[in-house]
């Protein structure tokens, strides 16, 4: 992660300081979503004109500076509007830092009264006056940019939630209270979930644990480990937040009721589009329909793929169940 006082911004700035521009607004993206990215709103006192300048810093020579700046000329009339508020405001210093984010750090600086406001993630509501001036900054940068603007304002959209549930959270898998991230009617229907057996698949490969749990339809569940402290939640529903079969899941692993998916290897002399989309040696298979098995991606999707072509078997059964019901129906398949 770059410091702000690293020489890389002195150096920026001194750059941009030469060109005429006087700083006025300053934002920096600390590792927000792996990135990092310096914006500055500045005033160009010869021209008469404010500029919105970003750089990004993870694709940045200091060499040629002059090569990686990039500059916007504001619309005077909005300009001098957020000018006027910024400068009718006078919020003390805020920072306020969140340890269980990994990242996602803003670092706010107006220079009418030199103050300083650092927040992780998300804008907090006090300082809803910051509105209008990123708002203002982020229409004048690129769309995909727009991203990081959207996930800032989540508390003010109410949408924390759903985007807390795509970072890693700080949490003990096996011990942490769950009522710190799951809300009670999740906890009661997660709940019901595990005690009617709804989890059929669960195991633990590397640092994460895959699952499969049955609700309206066939749910894949990916729990992953990412450091000592830190767990990433991910659920193939459609809610988008820390869910009932997350919860059924969270049960099951702390109550050690695993059951290991079957496991395939193929084996015919193509190259299947299966190889192209996993790095394991072995496919994940929750079992088949008529026609197909259905392999679980290391990215979550269940995948129904041909067991049989040019009369030829494609997959060979490398762990199957007590009843060996994979390999009979291969076997069967294979005699049609």
């Amino acid at each position: 992660m770059i410091k702000k006082d690293k020489n890389i911004f002195n150096a920026i700035n001194k750059y941009l300081t030469k060109k005429g521009h006087e700083l006025y607004f300053s934002i920096y993206l600390s590792n927000y979503n792996g990135n990092e990215i310096y914006i500055r709103f500045d005033y160009v006192s010869k021209l008469t004109v404010y500029k919105i300048v970003w750089v990004d810093l993870k694709f940045f020579d200091i060499k040629h500076i002059e090569d990686y700046i990039n500059v916007q000329t504001v619309t005077k009339f909005l300009a001098l509007a957020i000018v006027e508020k910024l400068k009718k405001k006078d919020v003390p210093n805020r920072y306020e830092y969140n340890e269980d984010i990994i990242g996602d750090r803003v670092e706010i600086l107006t220079y009418y009264n030199n103050h300083e406001y650092i927040f992780d993630r998300f804008l907090p509501l006090d300082l809803e006056f910051l509105i209008d001036p990123l708002a203002l900054v982020f229409s004048y940068l690129p769309r995909s940019m727009e991203v990081f603007l959207h996930e800032i304002f989540g508390k003010f959209d109410h949408l924390e939630d759903v985007y807390n549930y795509a970072k890693p959270v700080k949490f003990n898998l096996l011990k942490g209270d769950a009522s710190k991230i799951f809300k009670p009617q999740i906890i009661e229907r997660g709940q019901k979930y595990y005690e009617e057996g709804r989890v059929h698949f669960l195991e633990k490969i590397g640092n994460s644990y895959f699952a499969i749990v049955e609700g309206t339809e066939s749910y894949v569940v990916i729990i992953n480990q990412v450091d000592d402290s830190h767990i990433r939640f991910w659920c193939s529903c459609k809610y988008n937040t820390f869910c009932k079969h997350l919860y059924a899941v969270l049960l099951a692993i702390r109550n050690k009721k695993f059951n290991n998916f079957y496991k395939l290897k193929y084996v015919g002399k193509e190259q299947s589009i299966l190889e192209k989309i996993t790095s394991y040696n072995y496919y994940l298979c929750m079992g088949h329909d008529e026609e197909h098995l259905l392999i679980v991606t290391i990215d979550g999707v269940i995948f129904p793929v041909k067991t049989i072509k040019n009369n030829k078997c494609l997959f060979e059964v490398v762990e199957d169940d007590d009843d060996l019901s994979l390999s009979k129906y291969i076997k069967d398949m294979q005699q049609e």
